[in-house]
């Protein structure tokens, strides 16, 4: 193509990015494309005739994905598998790394662990690539695969009305396109270690899909261990599921006051508020529990939810979740060793792995912290752009008394945020 006709390619704010092979994500895609469309927002949709226009070489489909804002995936069952969308996939995840593109992952009734691994459903179609395309071009898109698994999406299986999540794509889309109120960074961030396998047994406890009560769920374990840092993602990335939602940490004590949406005024009476949760799904996180007379507190608000609505009281103390009767309680443990190493070497050398040099010591760092979250982090830190001589001190001065390393890398940490 010539540059003169090359200069004619539109540009888009969003590009999406999708395989036509299945009628119900193709249906859900074109009532995106609709809902865009309505708002003014220019998209790139692979129908027949902008495919004569613009997707005739692979060059013209990459310019399109540069010179669009925002890239929309729509991860359906057929995409990992397809190679026009694998092909796209990479292009946009690349872009991605070099800060030129924004990305919205849309989980559209798969499991992530099946295309993380490329096994299921996905091993014999993995298989047949093989036959046809070189090792190392299958091997490229194995390791994409497993690169988007590991970003933070929407899950398509936690909507019980579609129209409702086109709705809220569309406008967090909007959003983003008038750099208004969500950034880019939003949709770019690699989710916290272990929370996809968290995230899962949560959600079982959760059971979204039912309709039919009030259910309390319970987060409990011991501190530093991450309670808060899943609540609180939780409620992130389930919160648009809910008409009314509120998030209430260990310093909001009038649950009252604070349990406030768009139409409930922060000034509003107790009846306002009644009339307006009654017959309303709601979601409501209490932080940091840790006495009864907070879960009494609780009960009269509860009471004014509707059908469908979910309560978590995060807390230290499991037996104040038995004594109110929270049947469904996920007691988060200690990360397993190679989350620990993972997150400690995020904090320590700002990647996933330790350097050679420092793989030893890294092992004896992630056992002092005692695979507690916060204190992997909190030590990470400490030792980040240290040399290894330092490291053999300090890890000789915190090994020994688990309980006692805790308190010291804690200290440390005041310490030094003092200090900044």
């Amino acid at each position: 193509m010539s540059a003169s006709s090359s200069s004619l390619i539109p540009k888009f704010d969003v590009f999406l990015s999708f395989s036509s092979e299945e009628d119900t994500a193709k249906t859900f895609v074109t009532d995106l494309f609709s809902s865009l469309s309505e708002k003014g927002i220019t998209t790139y949709y692979k129908d027949e005739k902008l495919e004569e226009g613009v997707s005739s070489s692979g060059s013209d489909l990459s310019k399109c994905i540069r010179d669009s804002k925002l890239a929309v995936v729509v991860v359906s069952e057929s995409y990992p598998t397809s190679v026009l969308c694998l092909n796209e996939l990479q292009t946009i995840l690349n872009l991605q790394d070099e800060g030129q593109l924004s990305v919205l992952l849309i989980f559209y009734g798969v499991d992530t662990s099946n295309i993380r691994k490329q096994t299921g459903e996905y091993a014999e179609p993995f298989r047949k690539l093989g036959e046809e395309y070189s090792a190392e071009k299958v091997q490229s898109w194995r390791r994409t695969l497993t690169k988007l698994t590991g970003i933070s999406g929407l899950d398509s299986r936690f909507w019980s009305r579609e129209a409702e999540m086109v709705d809220l794509i569309t406008n967090e889309i909007s959003l983003v396109i008038s750099n208004t109120q969500i950034s880019p960074s939003t949709f770019k961030a690699d989710g916290p270690v272990a929370m996809d396998r968290h995230m899962h047994a949560l959600y079982e406890l959760l059971d979204l899909n039912s309709d039919k009560e009030v259910r309390l769920v319970g987060i409990c374990g011991p501190g530093g261990v991450g309670k808060t840092t899943l609540a609180r993602y939780a409620y992130e990335e389930m919160s648009v599921n809910f008409h009314v939602h509120m998030f209430v940490d260990n310093s909001e004590k009038n649950y009252q006051e604070t349990f406030t949406s768009t139409e409930i005024q922060e000034d509003a009476q107790t009846d306002v508020i009644k009339s307006a949760l009654g017959q309303r799904r709601g979601l409501l996180v209490i932080d940091c529990v840790d006495n009864l007379q907070q879960l009494k507190d609780i009960a009269e608000i509860v009471g004014w939810f509707g059908s469908g609505s979910r309560v978590i009281f995060v807390t230290q103390e499991k037996s104040l979740l038995d004594e109110v009767g929270v049947e469904h309680v996920y007691e988060l443990q200690s990360l397993r060793y190679d989350e620990a190493l993972q997150l400690f070497c995020r904090a320590a050398f700002n990647q996933q792995h330790p350097p050679t040099s420092f793989e030893s010591l890294a092992l004896r760092a992630v056992q002092v912290a005692s695979f507690l979250p916060l204190t992997l982090k909190i030590l990470g830190s400490s030792l980040h752009g240290k040399d290894e001589r330092t490291w053999e001190e300090e890890l000789q001065k915190l090994e020994g008394d688990q309980e006692k390393t805790i308190m010291e890398v804690m200290k440390k940490s005041c310490a030094r945020a003092n200090e900044e």
